[in-house]
């Protein structure tokens, strides 16, 4: 079993600077919890909006980096970070994943803890209209760290959004043409982007090693790894889709090869929400040392399935 010779030792631990919340397991650093709004180069404030809500470091199991923020082929992309570019309020459009029109803004702190066990995050945040000021949705985020084995790394997330506006709210993926297969690309949802200085990047899923970009994988897992040095060992991270979100497993999924991937739910099918309704959706993030094969990837997920909650 992947998680049967993980270690509790120390322990994990937090540590909150007031915009920022560090989780470490045996002092190590795991992840970063952005909830107050990050500053960024003038370059990348006039390209993109506000951003906060998202993680940015996540580590490997060696303390290296695995992911980017505001990369410079994508201003937009941050870190390991949830969000629809083609969502819309009473029909009135607009873009959490360019961060255009609206911007996700820290509400309150359900809970915060750390343990030899675990450690959790649970946090409030509201969708927030620009630049009338009116919150459209609400999100719930409970993020749980678990120990680390000699090979990998479990986070699970459950995402939950509630419609709070007073009419209805859509959340769909793009609407771009992908101009290799003419289909929709309908990316948006839970996305992972990788340290644009680390390559070659490797992508695998459920069917093997990716040898190009792909917008339509039928595969209940994602994996992207790269070498944490030139040359050095690869390390990396793998997005499990929870077998209770609907339409498991998501047909779509972002696939792309200069350094990010994310499961495309609900793809070019707007989901609809009238006042008052909600959507959850579960995933998993492992982190690993290795490509995909190295890191059991495969195991790991089919032990994720019989376990998840």
């Amino acid at each position: 079993m992947i998680f049967a010779n993980a270690v509790h030792a120390g322990g994990f631990s937090l540590q909150d600077d007031g915009k920022h919340i560090t989780i470490l397991e045996n002092d190590k650093p795991v992840l970063v919890y952005n909830y107050a709004f990050v500053e960024v180069p003038e370059a990348v404030a006039q390209k993109t909006g506000p951003r906060q809500g998202y993680i940015h470091p996540l580590y490997g199991l060696d303390r290296e980096i695995l992911t980017d923020d505001y990369p410079d082929d994508h201003f937009h992309h941050r870190g390991v970070y949830w969000a629809w570019p083609y969502s819309a309020v009473g029909g009135r459009r607009f873009d959490l994943w360019a961060l255009v029109g609206v911007h996700s803004e820290f509400e309150k702190w359900i809970d915060k803890r750390a343990d030899e066990k675990c450690a959790t995050l649970q946090v409030v945040s509201r969708w927030i209209l620009d630049p009338t000021g009116e919150t459209v949705v609400r999100e719930e985020v409970s993020i749980r760290v678990h120990p680390a084995s000699d090979l990998g790394r479990a986070i699970d997330f459950a995402l939950r959004f509630t419609n709070v506006a007073d009419r209805e709210v859509t959340l769909e993926g793009t609407h771009d043409i992908d101009s290799g297969t003419g289909k929709v690309k309908g990316y948006g949802g839970f996305m992972y982007r990788i340290d644009a200085s680390r390559e070659p990047r490797v992508i695998a899923t459920a069917e093997g090693v990716l040898p190009a970009d792909d917008m339509r994988a039928k595969s209940p897992w994602a994996d992207l790894s790269a070498p944490i040095s030139p040359g050095g060992p690869f390390s990396g991270a793998a997005i499990f889709q929870h077998p209770g979100n609907p339409g498991y497993p998501h047909e779509g999924w972002l696939l792309r090869h200069y350094g990010t991937i994310g499961a495309s739910w609900p793809c070019d099918r707007p989901h609809r929400m009238a006042p008052g309704e909600a959507v959850e959706l579960k995933y998993r993030l492992y982190v690993h040392r290795g490509d995909a094969a190295d890191g059991k990837v495969a195991e790991a997920f089919a032990e994720f399935v019989t376990w998840a909650p």
